[in-house]
């Protein structure tokens, strides 16, 4: 009897932790938002996707999950830059944008990464007839193997790609987070005025938000 009130009361203290974490996420945005889901280069993720005509909470999200939008960010296998392209994809991209002066150093510009992220998204949409689980599947794995994934039967919907899951996922938060700041329909944007830097080195913040992020992530499965 004893060990049942007590793994009853585990459970009970289990629902309250998750519940005020759930409250204070989507109550207290200003508090926890930005820290577990932080926005940065708004109006240039707005001022691309006008000019691409793309989804900004997308692009956030993949920007989220590429790079936790760290303009200097490096992979293992070479991916570089904010929204973590590979220097060949790069090359192309440059192409199809008609940049004709592109090094593979430009890819650390937050400017010229998140162009060619949005591009490049939007491109893959197009190809995949708007199936944004197999673009965004081509877009972390490529296109080949987004090909062979469609040919048996996957990315019809989230749950066969969990890269395409966490990306949607985001999605949704940054548009319950960040509406009015990356609605499209809002100020113009003034592109004559340089970016802003912004501080990239973690603060207590950002590094209490992202182990909270974490444990939300167990809960909601956002990590697969």
């Amino acid at each position: 009897m004893a060990d049942k009130r007590s793994r009853t009361k585990k459970v009970i203290i289990s629902i309250a932790i998750l519940a005020a974490i759930v409250a204070g996420y989507f109550y207290l945005p200003s508090i926890l938002g930005d820290s577990v889901f932080p926005l940065k280069y708004q109006d240039t993720i707005k001022k691309w996707c006008k000019e691409y005509n793309e989804d900004p909470f997308l692009v956030a999200g993949i920007l989220m999950l590429e790079s936790g939008f760290n303009p200097q960010a490096q992979s293992p296998v070479g991916a570089l830059g904010i929204g973590q392209i590979m220097p060949p994809t790069g090359r192309s991209i440059a192409k199809g944008v008609g940049k004709t002066d592109f090094q593979t150093s430009d890819l650390y510009n937050p400017e010229i990464g998140i162009q060619f992220t949005t591009w490049q998204i939007h491109v893959l949409k197009e190809e995949y007839s708007g199936n944004e689980v197999a673009a965004l599947a081509a877009y972390n794995a490529g296109g080949g193997n987004a090909d062979k994934w469609l040919r048996m039967g996957l990315l019809k919907d989230p749950s066969t790609n969990s890269y395409a899951k966490k990306v949607l996922d985001f999605k949704a938060v940054y548009h319950k987070l960040y509406q009015a700041q990356l609605d499209l329909n809002g100020p113009t944007v003034d592109t004559s005025k340089p970016i802003v830097k912004v501080n990239d080195s973690p603060s207590r913040n950002v590094v209490w938000g992202q182990a909270l992020k974490n444990l939300v992530s167990v809960f909601y499965g956002t990590n697969q």
